[in-house]
């Protein structure tokens, strides 16, 4: 599990409705991403830029939102690596709790090896500039 947190100032419908559509997401972190591919609302193929300029073709897709609280998916890679990733959104006193989540369903041999040097830090440092660009984006 990699996850990050923070609040912003921003109710939680509001965030809701920025998060649920799979278009904005690449506005939080634009660096990480090389190429948005046909990216619908829910569904989408991105290329993501990781460390060592390697970079990886990933398919995602949003499975279940429960709004204002809630917006999941999945990505999958080409290598056949699978990751789960969530958006919890509590009220807060000055706006909303946002914790974003991923943990990884399954790995190749590749990425795990990725994962254990470096990786898993690399995710939890993009997850956090994530929230920090989410505040500005809203």
């Amino acid at each position: 599990m990699i996850s990050a947190e923070r609040t912003v100032p921003h109710p939680p419908e509001r965030v809701f409705e920025f998060l649920s559509d799979l278009r904005n997401h690449w506005r939080l972190e634009p660096q990480a991403f090389l190429e948005l591919e046909d990216v619908r609302e829910r569904d989408g193929v991105i290329r993501l830029k990781g460390p060592l300029r390697l970079s990886r073709k990933v398919r995602t897709q949003v499975l279940e939102t429960e709004s204002p609280r809630r917006v999941a998916g999945r990505a999958d890679l080409r290598s056949g690596t699978v990751g789960l990733v969530s958006w919890e959104i509590r009220p807060a006193e000055r706006g909303s709790h946002v914790v974003l989540a991923a943990r990884v369903e399954r790995a190749s041999l590749p990425d795990r090896t990725l994962l254990a040097f470096g990786g898993r830090a690399w995710l939890r440092r993009l997850f956090e500039r994530a929230l920090l660009n989410l505040q500005s984006a809203l």
